[in-house]
């Protein structure tokens, strides 16, 4: 053709030596992101090699306790880089290069861009073993293909690497939306006969089965619909010789040939990422865990990976018959179809009224920042934090709580998606000048347990930033973060350990920063978060004789614990 394959077949090479299952696909829907990679399967194990995937040099290496772990960024002169996360271990060089830059830095999370000749890499070498660090839920590799002028992540399933998928994607459901505000739809049982109607700003499911291979409706026999409606979809892939439900590559609605919307998973960029929370049906999320994903693009949605300039919204008139159907197909051309037909039927008499607006609610656009104050409470959202308009909801409850210091401010509806952070200020109620530092905001569960909430005391108000709306007030943390030594005591000789083991917890606002040191000197403790694990591999760092540890840990309130602990080596 013309135009040269934009992901040729042969440039990349597997960077595992072992059949590729995958336990994530890319851009599979995650909390707050799309997942930017493929998860392989390391049968359920740490310690395989993993291989450069073509020629190339290492641009960046990354420890982290959470998040990537241990992570190798290699550049290519194709102008992509690849990614490989959650390893166990770095190649010996990189290795050492790590290492004298930890204890250059004290630091054990670390971010070193080296320049283009320190560490080659040839396609096909090994470059790390693969692991299960930072946030990580079980053995495996992450792989990233990424388009080094743009950053954004490309699908590396369309790189041609030797994935077995025949196996077509599921629609387990569809969720039909009144949208407009004299719209309504009508949905009949075909087991009852029976008829359900949803009106404007309500919606409903239509669950999908599978006969003979043929996706088709469950239990509704007939769909009646006017003035403006959309859909969404409960779909997921699957891949041979694994369970793990993946995400699909393309959703297509089309009537008769006509595209209405289309969705496609090529490349996401990091700075859009968090826009999922508009491309699904947030609210259906937190109450039910499903994803349903909207085939129609709210207002404030501004991903890159819509094709259609439909908005995927119909207007439906009296008498119409509208025949519809979604094509959704896996990265590998595996389709499945789904068909239905919409009937147009006449406009009811509207409902009484237009529903009165809430008591106290104050309209918020999506494209203009919405400032609100109320005694002891103010919150600032700005424009483009919200994906589609809303009347604002705020009340408070007295305060219960004696460790509490306001009532409970309640903003908005958890259920409604940020995009950006909302600034919120709480006005403390007799909290002691003492304890100003150890202030914080708290999210306040119906239930009355608190999280910490970020925040800090500024003249006279307590002030954070929030990415989701929920129950807040002002809380304090006097309480020291625990050091649980698990393979150390006082005296011990530790002549027969590798290394040296501790727990570290904190109850409220989460651990800062900790420091270990022999005879006061810093040495280096690995940092796993999930686990709250610390963990010192002995070396010539620490040698024969009598020796003094000393641990310090932080909070994020500087509430700071100490532990000495003498042994011999």
């Amino acid at each position: 053709s013309a135009h040269p394959d934009p992901y040729p077949d042969d440039y990349f090479r597997s960077p595992l030596g072992i059949d590729l299952y995958l336990a994530g696909s890319f851009a599979e829907m995650r909390n707050n992101h799309f997942h930017a990679g493929l998860d392989i399967k390391t049968q359920g194990q740490s310690g395989y090699r993993v291989y450069g995937a073509a020629d190339g040099w290492v641009s960046r290496i990354a420890v982290s306790p959470s998040g990537y772990g241990n992570a190798l960024y290699v550049s290519h002169p194709n102008g992509y880089m690849t990614v490989y996360a959650h390893l166990k271990e770095f190649r010996d060089d990189i290795k050492e290069y790590v290492k004298d830059h930890q204890y250059k830095q004290q630091e054990f999370a670390v971010n070193i861009f080296p320049n283009r000749d320190q560490f080659k890499v040839s396609k096909g070498e090994v470059v790390a073993l693969s692991g299960n660090s930072g946030s990580s839920g079980g053995p495996h590799l992450h792989f990233e293909i990424r388009d080094e002028r743009t950053g954004k992540p490309v699908n590396p399933a369309l790189w041609g690497f030797n994935i077995t998928d025949s196996t077509p994607p599921r629609i387990y459901r569809l969720k039909a939306y009144a949208i407009g505000e004299q719209s309504f739809l009508r949905i009949r049982d075909s087991k009852t006969g029976g008829w359900r109607r949803v009106d404007a700003g309500e919606s409903v499911f239509i669950d999908v089965t599978r006969v003979n291979g043929i996706h088709q409706f469950s239990r509704v026999s007939r769909i009646e619909a006017s003035g403006q409606i959309a859909f969404g979809v409960q779909t997921h892939d699957y891949h041979n010789g694994s369970s793990n439900r993946l995400g699909a590559f393309e959703i297509r609605l089309a009537e008769d040939d006509r595209t209405i919307y289309q969705s496609r998973m090529e490349t996401i960029g990091f700075n859009e990422s968090r826009y999922i929370n508009a491309h699904v049906d947030f609210a259906e999320r937190r109450s039910s865990g499903r994803w349903i994903q909207r085939s129609f693009v709210l207002p404030g949605n501004k991903l890159s990976i819509y094709d259609s300039k439909e908005q995927g919204i119909l207007t439906i008139q009296d008498g119409e018959t509208r025949e519809l159907g979604y094509q959704v197909t896996d990265s590998f051309q595996n389709l499945t179809n789904l068909s239905f037909t919409v009937h147009g039927i006449s406009p009811a008499q509207p409902v009484a009224v237009a529903k009165a607006k809430e008591e106290g609610a104050f309209s918020m656009l999506h494209d203009q920042t919405f400032a609100w104050r109320a005694l002891d409470f103010a919150v600032n959202i700005p424009e483009g934090s919200l994906y589609a308009n809303d009347e604002f909801l705020y009340e408070t409850e007295p305060r219960v709580d004696s460790t509490l210091f306001s009532g409970t401010h309640i903003v908005h509806k958890p259920d409604v998606p940020l995009h950006t952070s909302m600034t919120m200020e709480i006005v403390p109620r007799d909290l002691p000048v003492a304890l100003r530092e150890k202030a914080m905001i708290v999210s306040v569960s119906p239930k009355g347990n608190i999280s910490w909430a970020g925040g800090s005391w500024d003249r006279g108000v307590v002030r954070t930033k929030l990415r989701s709306f929920g129950r807040y007030a002002v809380g304090i943390d006097e309480t020291p973060p625990t050091i649980r030594p698990l393979n150390i005591s006082s005296g011990k000789r530790m002549t027969a350990s590798s290394q040296i083991r501790f727990k570290i917890r904190d109850n409220l606002s989460g651990i800062k920063s900790y420091t270990g040191r022999v005879n006061g000197k810093w040495i280096l403790f690995a940092y796993d978060s999930k686990n709250s694990l610390l963990t010192h591999t002995f070396d010539d760092q620490v040698g024969s004789g009598k020796h003094i540890l000393e641990m310090t840990v932080t909070d994020n309130k500087d509430n700071t614990t100490v532990l000495s602990l003498p042994f011999t080596r």
